[in-house]
């Protein structure tokens, strides 16, 4: 396989890309001074920000509850919380994720299930989930990696005639939507972050939403230590964090959503252009999206085919970064499960991982495989993709893509 470096000669690209475009020039400033002059900060304020924000958020992604959360990884933690995933039990995922959709699956005492990945989508199907599933199965976390939806309804539907609780990751999938409804809608709980890498940020952040009533109240009370700010009489039952959202989170994240339309049509047009204008090059393969799914491009990633190109996946972004383009090889570095604290249990203090003693199983993820998940990692290359970008901006992506493709093939 050769390693040889093309001959220098003028970029593709010869000027810098866009940066991300001020992502607080709203109304921003406006609400968080309104927050500040109310002389309260406590997110149950009525009429408060939070609950504005929250209301908004039903509005827009068809959730009948919402619950604010600290940040995204809080808002998963009060996903298992009040789905009363009990310990031992089996939660599935994807290995390509962030840590934040499992700590709070860990820290239930809840124990990882990974399957693997479809090669193309990089996302969970239902197949793989299927193939995942045991006795002990009582959740299925599936994410919306790069805000590209998974096959969200056969896992729903597999999911729900296996009586198996749904959450969906949604943390990176902001607009993204499946036959035009909104990701979130087709499991029982959704999980949403504002963090400052999203598409939309407070600093940090999260949503849970859910239309079951009941979920919604253990959640509330799951992510405010069990206080019953409902009122239904559910005070310290059971334990519980303290995940709350400030007045101040939810000023900037209540204004942060009315640019949510903008930004996600912006990043569909360019995303779904970049993908027709490389999707003929032999040996380079671009995400593909489900049918009547649209993405919301959190990121733009491709996939190469060594063995056509000829050149590694590290010599390829090496070459795209000759061409003034700002590729990086890979997304995460390895699949979940290969990381130090998976590989170790070390979970907790004195390598004892409850779980595994409430389950009498022995778990050891030095045995799992995932070899989709483990080719995509291996294979991917990672493009920068924001509402900033022009079409020009594009066209240089696939014009460079096309070059250095076609000049590995010779």
């Amino acid at each position: 396989m050769s390693t040889q470096t093309a001959s220098p000669e003028t970029p593709v690209r010869q000027t810098p890309f866009p940066s991300l475009p001020p992502r607080y020039n709203g109304r921003e400033m406006e609400f968080l001074k309104g927050a500040l002059d109310s002389n309260s900060l406590f997110y149950m304020r009525a009429g408060g920000y939070v609950s504005r924000m929250l209301e908004k958020a039903r509005e827009t992604f068809g959730g009948k509850y919402a619950v604010a959360t600290s940040s995204g990884t809080a808002a998963v933690h009060v996903a298992v919380g009040a789905a009363e995933i009990a310990p031992a039990s089996e939660v599935i995922t994807s290995p390509i994720t962030d840590m934040g959709t499992l700590i709070g699956v860990l820290y239930q005492n809840a124990i990882p299930v990974f399957a693997d990945v479809d090669p193309r989508t990089y996302n969970l199907s239902a197949q793989t989930v299927e193939a995942a599933i045991t006795s002990r199965t009582k959740a299925v976390i599936a994410v919306h990696l790069a805000g590209s939806p998974c096959d969200i309804e056969a896992i729903a539907a597999l999911c729900k005639a296996r009586g198996i609780t749904l959450i969906e990751d949604n943390a990176q999938a902001f607009g993204a939507t499946v036959n035009g409804c909104h990701v979130g809608n087709f499991g029982d709980i959704a999980c949403f972050s504002f963090n400052e890498f999203k598409h939309l940020s407070s600093g940090d952040g999260g949503i849970m939403m859910t239309s079951n009533e009941s979920l919604y109240q253990r959640a509330h009370n799951f992510a405010d230590k069990c206080y019953d700010r409902l009122g239904n009489g559910n005070r310290l039952t059971t334990l519980c964090p303290n995940y709350r959202m400030s007045e101040l989170q939810g000023a900037v994240a209540l204004a942060q959503l009315d640019r949510l339309a903008d930004i996600v049509q912006r990043r569909r047009v360019l995303g779904d252009w970049l993908t027709g204008a490389i999707s003929d090059i032999d040996g380079v393969l671009p995400p593909r999206v489900h049918p009547g799914a649209a993405s919301s491009y959190w990121f733009y990633m491709i996939r190469i085919d060594e063995h056509i190109l000829g050149v590694t996946r590290d010599e390829f972004a090496k070459r795209l970064n000759e061409q003034g383009i700002p590729a990086a090889a890979g997304y995460i570095a390895r699949p979940l499960y290969e990381e130090p604290v998976f590989q170790n249990r070390n979970f907790f203090p004195g390598g004892v991982w409850p779980a595994e003693q409430f389950s009498g199983r022995s778990y050891d993820y030095r045995q799992t495989r995932c070899p989709n998940a483990d080719l995509v990692l291996k294979t991917s290359i990672r493009l920068t993709l924001h509402e900033g970008f022009s079409q020009g901006d594009v066209e240089d992506y696939a014009r460079a893509i096309r070059k250095v493709a076609d000049r590995a093939r010779r």
